[in-house]
């Protein structure tokens, strides 16, 4: 009986994994990019700049920004340009609340 709750809640685990991933994956021209926090905010504009994307905002964490790109490949190239996390814009919504 006790493994079969345990594999109720794995699964059911599993299931929040998947939701909250699809949550959080980038889409559209617009990214929170998450970069590293030593850097200052120089750090952060020239991620997105080598990536080929804009800065569009950025808050109380100067390692913590939205960035645009119209291409295809944007979160690709701002992981590659060193962005440690690059997730869905709508997740910024918290770091206006913050300011």
């Amino acid at each position: 009986m006790a493994i079969q709750k345990s594999i109720v809640l794995a699964n059911f685990a599993f299931f929040l994994l998947l939701v909250v991933a699809v949550w959080v994956r980038p889409a559209g021209p617009f990214v929170l990019v998450v970069t590293d926090p030593q850097a200052d905010a120089s750090g952060n504009m020239q991620v997105i700049g080598e990536a080929g994307g804009r800065l569009v905002w950025s808050g109380r964490y100067a390692w913590v920004s939205v960035a645009y790109s119209d291409a295809n490949d944007f979160a690709g190239r701002l992981m590659r340009a060193g962005a440690l996390l690059v997730l869905n814009h709508d997740l910024a919504v918290g770091c206006l609340e913050g300011n």
